[in-house]
Parts: C-alpha cells; sequence; structure tokens
C-alpha cells in the first residue's frame, strides 16, 4: 500500500459514483502493480488458431521488479499473436512470444496477463475484467475521459492542493495524451515511484453491454519501462487497436 495514496471521497449523496470510481480503482491498482501478492496461474491463453480458454473477470498481478534492464530482441510492429477469452467473446492481441497466464480474483474478476519472457517485470500487457451492474451502459456511467483519466493518476492527500510527488509521497504520475478507439478511452501515461524504474503505460477502457444491459468493465494495458517504451511503442499501438468484442 502506497503511504498518502488515497481516494478521492466521494459525495454521500452519490452511491452510484462512488461504486464507479471503486471499479476503476481497482482496475487503476492492479495496472500499477499494487497487486503485488497475485500470481498467474500457469494456465495457457488459448491462441486463435486452437480451442478458446474459457475464462472471467479482472485486474493485474505486479511481478517482482528487476534489479537491472536488460535488452530485449526489438520486435516488430505487426508481431502480434491474437488471443481469444472464450466466455468473455473478446479477442486480443499480445507480442508474439510473449506467454499468456489467466487468473480468476476474488469478487468475479479476471485477467489475462502476457510478459516478456527475457524480463518479465520489464514489460507486460494485461486484459481485465469485472462484471457492472446492469445500469453501468456506457463509460459515461464513470464520469467524462478527463476525470477517468484523472482517477488514473496517484491521489494524494495535499493541504496545498497540489498533486503527488516522489519527493512528498514517494510517486507521481504524469498524463501525456488521451483518445478514443473503437468507442473506448484510451489513455498514454507515466508512473514513477521512489526506489523503482519508471514505468510507461497505455490504457483502454472499454465497457461491454448486453440487451442494453452493463456487463462487465474492460481494461486493456499495455506497459513497460520507460528505458523500453521507444522500442515498444508501435507494438503497444497495435495492441490497444487489436482490441474487439462481439457484446456492444
Amino acid at each position: 500500500r502506497l503511504s498518502g495514496w488515497r481516494a478521492p471521497r466521494s459525495s454521500a449523496a452519490s452511491r452510484e459514483r462512488h461504486e464507479a470510481y471503486m471499479l476503476l480503482r481497482l482496475a487503476i491498482i492492479a495496472t500499477l502493480g499494487l497487486a503485488s501478492a497475485l500470481r498467474p496461474t500457469p494456465t495457457h491463453l488459448a491462441s486463435t488458431h486452437s480451442q478458446p480458454a474459457l475464462s472471467r473477470r479482472a485486474l493485474l498481478p505486479a511481478l517482482a521488479a528487476a534489479a537491472t534492464v536488460r535488452p530485449s530482441p526489438a520486435l516488430a510492429a505487426d508481431a502480434l499473436e491474437q488471443h481469444t477469452t472464450g466466455s468473455y467473446q473478446v479477442t486480443f492481441g499480445a507480442p508474439a512470444g510473449w506467454p499468456v497466464s489467466e487468473q480468476e480474483l476474488q469478487g468475479s474478476r479476471y485477467l489475462y496477463i502476457a510478459t516478456d519472457p527475457a524480463e518479465p517485470d520489464s514489460a507486460n500487457v494485461v486484459l481485465t475484467f469485472q462484471p457492472l451492474a446492469a445500469d453501468y451502459t456506457s463509460l459515461g456511467s464513470f464520469g467524462t475521459q478527463q476525470l477517468v483519466g484523472n482517477s488514473l493518476m496517484p491521489q494524494c492527500a495535499d493541504r496545498s492542493g497540489g498533486g503527488c510527488t516522489l519527493e512528498g509521497y514517494g510517486i507521481e504520475g504524469k498524463m501525456l495524451g488521451t483518445d478514443t478507439l473503437k468507442g473506448a478511452y484510451t489513455y498514454d501515461y507515466t508512473i514513477q515511484q521512489t526506489g523503482k524504474a519508471p514505468r510507461h503505460l497505455r490504457t483502454l477502457f472499454a465497457v461491454q453491454t448486453e440487451e442494453g444491459r452493463g456487463r462487465r468493465l474492460v481494461t486493456l494495458t499495455a506497459q513497460c519501462y520507460e528505458s523500453k517504451y521507444a522500442e515498444l511503442k508501435p507494438m503497444f499501438q497495435k495492441v490497444l487497436e487489436s482490441y474487439s468484442t462481439s457484446l456492444k
């Protein structure tokens, strides 16, 4: 748990907004690697060339930090392997040769994680699912794109109104850009923690619905050490572009 990093207080009159925020926070905590006690199971996700694996639910485990960064072979921008998620009806791409594992988590959440085999902590792609109430029918249920983006940034209690800083709280984030893709919100940002390698993240948020009712919050995140981002940037863009679902 990060000292000083707290969720903004929700209005007592806005229980639904608070629930929406907490759903986002679960995904964000996972994306930032705070669920360090979790480890993916060795069950491998089926590619589109084999029988799809049955699966469910969301969030991302952190892997132990490495002391040094070893260069990995350069990856072609189109070297993606497509994967399916069975009953979740989502297809996504991960770099070819990165093994994909899956894990069911508490609270009906499920995740898939693909890691760089040369150095697992240096780069990964994570797809997460978590159930939604039926009235969460769009990303607008969570607020504007800017509001959702703000929630990706570490939140620190600061009387002066300032944000998190390495000097004051040991963590800081920077939003570099936002966009939309296939109706989803996408974000480009960095997170740095004291004593750890800075990380560069690309995240997609989407809502799955069925017959007009909310089903799941889906996040797809590609992240790596900042020192590797220039190499992996074209790949990460294609990872986000690869997201598709048969549920609308």
